[in-house]
């Protein structure tokens, strides 16, 4: 018996594995998106016929995140903390890309003069990163990839990221009011966390509320078969569940048997799905796959650089099959994820923590000290 429990260390799980498997998912199903059509699908897209590969790297990085995030604020049991420490994780990285758009992507392919280029408010205005993690906010450049398969997308993919802070900030709610304690408490978590993905903000032309509208599916009917609120909130109920989850392979086994057995049923979309999460959560802690999982985490690198290089890659070779595309980008995608990892966000997290330790340790040291001053005080009267 493995409970997920067990695997919530980080000495024993294989999660920087999945979410590195997953962001390359993501760039691979780029490659479809960035280059012309060249009679060859989607790997994921041809097996199942209702999802690609990009929606399902998506789906485990919310479920992991869910589960992951909520036991970060279990441990830190400090809101302040938790902000500090989920702050940290993005936006240096954020900060450092839109430098890397402004200063070198865009004055290296823009069609624009330079002074021109830099002339421009547009070019300044992805200065604010802020924008970009929290309201989706689009970085764009003049003159840069307005000719592209996919015009003017440099970092496409971080639309997530608004996504992903909502529902940081579920965490943080449900977590100061004591919800994340039991399995019980937890589906009241969920129940608030439903409030962010039911009533969608809508920033253009001006800020609404609007109610979701379900039957829309992000990508068009045959596109995401499920949107990534409800996968963090799974990851949240298994955090609450993780004395009573079993992971093992045979119940993996068995679920995508039943998959295959329900095939072109209704039924088959949503089996698919837990078995594709079960599956995930296998991966991630199967000891078989221990000795694979990497000392460096690169997925968020690989992640934000991926859709950029390989824009790169298209405007240079616009007629290139997907797969060319995606061997001459990887170079550059995974040294892009390296230099992200070992300069920004490993630093930036290192010091992080380091501050916040040394702020405890300063604060327990206090304490004592006071506790015996207290004490001498009643004698020194």
């Amino acid at each position: 018996m493995s409970l997920l429990s067990n695997a919530l260390s980080r000495e024993r799980n294989n999660f920087d594995l999945v979410r590195l498997l997953a962001a390359c998912a993501v760039v691979y199903a780029h490659s479809f998106i960035l280059q012309p059509p060249d009679g060859h699908i989607d790997l994921v897209t041809a097996l199942l016929g209702f999802d690609y590969s990009g929606s399902l790297g998506v789906f485990a990085f919310f479920l992991l995140s869910g589960l992951l995030v909520t036991a970060s604020f279990d441990r830190q049991r400090s809101a302040l903390r938790f902000i500090i420490l989920r702050a940290s994780r993005i936006w240096p990285a954020i900060a450092v890309a839109s430098l890397v758009a402004i200063f070198i992507i865009g004055p290296l392919l823009t069609t624009l003069p330079l002074q021109q280029y830099f002339a421009s408010r547009l070019t300044w205005g992805n200065l604010d990163s802020f924008s970009v993690i929290l309201l989706g906010k689009h970085i764009q450049l003049p003159g840069v990839f307005e000719n592209n398969h996919a015009p003017n997308a440099i970092f496409a993919p971080l639309w997530t990221l608004p996504i992903e802070v909502r529902y940081y900030i579920v965490v943080l709610v449900t977590g100061m009011l004591g919800l994340l304690k039991s399995p019980r408490t937890m589906l009241v978590a969920v129940s608030i966390g439903m409030v962010p993905f039911l009533v969608y903000p809508h920033f253009e032309p001006h800020f609404h509320l609007a109610l979701r509208d379900l039957a829309n599916k992000p990508g068009g009917p045959n596109g995401y078969a499920y949107f990534p609120e409800p996968v963090f909130m799974t990851g949240m109920l298994l955090y609450a569940l993780r004395e009573r989850v079993d992971i093992n392979g045979w119940g993996a086994a068995a679920l995508f048997a039943m998959y295959l057995g329900l095939r072109g049923t209704p039924l088959a979309q949503g089996v698919f799905y837990v078995a594709f999460g079960y599956g995930v959560l296998w991966l991630g802690t199967t000891p078989l796959l221990h000795r694979f999982a990497p000392r460096n985490d690169y997925s968020f690198g690989i992640y934000i650089y991926g859709f950029a290089i390989q824009q790169v890659v298209a405007h240079f070779g616009p007629h290139l099959d997907h797969l060319s595309a995606l061997l001459i980008a990887a170079p550059g995608v995974f040294a892009c994820a390296f230099v992200s990892w070992h300069c920004i966000e490993k630093p930036a997290i290192k010091w992080t923590r380091r501050r916040l330790a040394r702020t405890r340790n300063t604060g327990q040291q206090t304490a004592p000290m006071n506790q015996a001053s207290a004490r001498q005080a009643p004698a020194q009267t």
